[in-house]
């Protein structure tokens, strides 16, 4: 007995044909490797244009401040002009402000730089970041607590990362970690004499708490001009091939 034939097959129909792309088939997933890698010079560019207008305006302000201690210092032997006095005690509080946004505008960008830095180094080894978001901004941008939490940031980022540079890297890191410690420091003995310094008539002490604010406005300009070199070697947009001395060896 014959065995059994299959149902018949229907006729062939003409080929489709798309007068446009019809948006199905074979999907191309974009490497998210590749896309932190682009949003991390995006981030470094935009936490360095921070960093260098903070440094500016940090600069101008300790100049003010030194300018008012001066002012200060006259005024325990001798009266200064009233509209001296005046300017003098507006263009401080002006330029204290200024500084106060810079220094917010300069930590949040930082913050943001940190969080692109973690996500491309995680990505490069084929994981997630395993810290939400609000997480890292809380250690990297809350004041004090960024101390600890921004070099432990960037110390998890940098562990999964397999990059050999025989510790320069973990070595700038340590740098930055220190100089930030040494920023906040001085700010916060600045901040706590100067509160002092309101609740008494003394006018020695007003002074030295403008000396002491002039010092820490100085010292963050500073950082924030140091740091910016620093940074971006971290984030691998600079290269140090310029500043390294060309040396020949000769056989004698």
């Amino acid at each position: 007995m014959p065995s059994p034939r299959g149902p018949k097959r229907p006729d062939k129909g003409p080929t489709p044909s798309y007068a446009y792309n019809p948006g199905w088939g074979l999907i191309d997933v974009p490497d998210k490797a590749a896309e932190a890698d682009d949003r991390v010079p995006v981030a470094t560019a935009a936490l360095t244009r921070a960093m260098e207008l903070t440094c500016l305006i940090l600069g101008a302000s300790a100049v003010v401040h030194g300018a008012r201690y001066v002012i200060a210092v006259v005024n325990r032997t001798r009266p200064i002009s009233a509209w001296i006095d005046w300017l003098s005690s507006i263009a401080v509080l002006v330029f204290g402000v200024m500084s106060l946004i810079a220094v917010v505008v300069a930590i949040v960008t930082f913050g943001r730089w940190v969080r692109e830095v973690r996500i491309r180094s995680f990505a490069s080894a084929g994981f997630l970041d395993p810290r939400p978001a609000w997480v890292v901004f809380a250690l990297t941008v809350t004041p004090l607590v960024n101390v600890v939490g921004a070099p432990w940031m960037l110390h998890e980022a940098a562990r999964v990362s397999d990059v050999d540079d025989g510790g320069r890297l973990a070595r700038i890191r340590l740098r930055l970690a220190v100089a930030w410690a040494i920023v906040n420091g001085v700010a916060v003995l600045a901040v706590i004499y100067r509160l002092g310094a309101w609740s008494t008539e003394s006018l020695q002490v007003d002074a030295d708490a403008l000396a002491l604010v002039t010092a820490s406005f100085a010292v963050s300009a500073v950082f924030a001009r140091w740091a910016v070199t620093r940074v971006e070697r971290l984030a691998g947009t600079h290269s140090d091939v310029d500043e390294r001395p060309l040396r020949r060896l000769v056989a004698a």
